[in-house]
């Protein structure tokens, strides 16, 4: 399940399924939002960050 993360505020979001782009979509709405750069990492690698 892919995951899109935000270091400099730690927001992240989810995606069951990204077959329509839903992930990009949310990806591009916090950085105009906020000016943040936000990555996509794959939740096995992003639950062991976020627990750190």
């Amino acid at each position: 399940m892919p995951v899109a993360y935000c270091e400099e505020c730690e927001w992240s979001r989810r995606v069951e399924d990204d077959a329509d782009g839903e992930l990009n979509e949310v990806m591009i709405r916090h950085y105009i939002e906020t000016g943040h750069s936000v990555e996509q990492r794959d939740e096995q690698g992003s639950d062991r960050e976020l627990e750190s």
